[in-house]
């Protein structure tokens, strides 16, 4: 019978595909429907071949699956996305609302790929620039012992030194990084409970590094952690592509595959020498208390505000450095660092999981992509609808968020007060006469 996209569908063939692809993966059925947003019965419909699915929903079961969506019209076996497979090794299970997002970002980067080639720009999945540079000799690297020597390296190669790290997130893009943000859900350990992964039960996903074959690396972060947490996430990101870059692919979580173990050790390590390298913090601890035996636990929520890190993180990077005792850190980490930043005076958002309104929405990908999209609707050589295509959301939220008028109809306050201020020129110096 036709069917889905006017494509002649056998039914029950079709219901069989379906039915097997979920169970392969281990998913109930009220997990992919909460996933897809429609009812149980209405998937078991689907699968019994007593309906046919509508062509947005069957999209996203392909998706979910990891499936190329036209090997379910075929006859034989469905056949899997080469990204998918990367990313989820077997043995690896996930909740049908993490597989529904990461499905999604393979796609973008697709779709994305696809509207790059038509603006005439170059693509090369080769890592550029000073992801070239320093990458060492065969892409990967896991010796731990040289985490914070090559941390150090690559924040002179960035003319970082010693200082605080910028926004993470446009610090990669710059770097021709790709990061995309996604609602992987909370999972245990976002919520503060030590509890074990059991055998079978969905990992809790911090992120992702993936090398698209067109477009170089792109890094998923779960949005569905603290803030101090992404930001981790995103200097380990880092650390693959700078140092891991023989991989295709790796899904960062909170229990590492035996054969990922020796990758995602470096990678932390790396991360936590970059984000607060040990001579600053020594430093900072010098200039603030002197003696490291004054150190108190407010001192180590400051210094978390200060490197724009967790207090968690924060805890180890003075274990580390030798800075308090093991009897200390585990005093320390029974404190709330919450009950600390109102105690002094603190915002206590950095230890809150954040509610983000974005999603399926414009914040889930990075500022260059952005910039492209706007720029080739307003010069003409993309449609509304074409654009709405490629970022997944409605035209109505295009038209209101990507393409609204930067130019304010009046002045803003902050505009007005510091004209004064602000609006003067250096006066010119004259050259020194040079010396004989």
């Amino acid at each position: 019978m036709m069917g889905v996209r006017g494509v002649a569908v056998n039914q029950k063939d079709l219901a069989h595909k379906l039915r097997q692809a979920r169970e392969k993966l281990g998913l109930s059925q009220e997990e992919v429907a909460q996933a897809l947003g429609v009812s149980r019965e209405s998937l078991a419909q689907w699968e019994r071949g007593e309906r046919l699915p509508p062509a947005l929903h069957l999209q996203r079961l392909a998706w979910l699956y990891g499936l190329e969506e036209k090997s379910l019209f075929e006859g034989g076996e469905v056949r899997y996305r080469d990204g998918l497979s990367v990313l989820l090794p077997e043995g690896v299970s996930l909740s049908a609302k993490a597989r529904l997002e990461l499905q999604r970002w393979l796609e973008f980067l697709d779709a994305y790929a696809e509207f790059l080639k038509e603006e005439g720009e170059p693509l090369s999945p080769a890592p550029q620039g000073i992801l070239r540079e320093l990458r060492p000799l065969g892409g990967l690297l896991t010796d731990v012992r040289r985490a914070s020597s090559e941390a150090r390296k690559v924040r002179e190669r960035l003319a970082l030194g010693q200082d605080v790290i910028p926004d993470l997130r446009v610090l990669l893009d710059g770097l021709g990084i790709l990061v995309y943000q996604a609602s992987l859900g909370e999972g245990l350990a976002s919520r503060g409970e030590q509890v074990p992964e059991g055998e079978g039960s969905p990992a809790t996903i911090w992120g992702a590094f993936y090398r698209h074959p067109q477009l170089g690396f792109s890094v998923l972060v779960n949005v569905d952690s603290t803030p101090g947490r992404q930001v981790f996430t995103l200097a380990h990101e880092l650390s693959h592509a700078l140092y891991h870059s023989r991989l295709p692919g790796i899904l960062c979580r909170r229990e590492a595959l035996p054969e990922e173990k020796e990758v995602e050790t470096f990678a932390n390590a790396w991360a936590a020498h970059f984000l607060v390298p040990g001579n600053a913090l020594k430093e900072r601890v010098g200039e603030w208390v002197g003696d490291p035996r004054k150190l108190s636990a407010e001192d180590a929520l400051l210094l978390a505000h200060h490197f724009g890190v967790s207090y968690t993180l924060l805890l180890y990077r003075l274990l580390n450095e030798r800075l308090i005792t093991e009897d200390t850190f585990r005093a320390w980490s029974r404190i709330s660092p919450r009950v600390l930043a109102q105690v002094l005076g603190l915002s206590q958002e950095p230890y809150h999981l954040p509610a983000p309104s974005f999603l399926g929405e414009l914040g889930r990908f990075p500022p260059s992509v952005l910039r492209r999209v706007r720029r080739a609707v307003l010069e003409g050589r993309l449609s509304v609808s074409e654009a709405a295509g490629l970022l997944d959301v409605d035209s109505t939220t295009l038209q209101r968020k990507l393409l609204a008028s930067a130019e304010e109809e009046a002045e803003s306050k902050e505009a007005l007060e510091l004209a004064k201020e602000l609006n003067f020129r250096t006066p010119g110096r004259r050259r020194k006469a040079l010396e004989a």
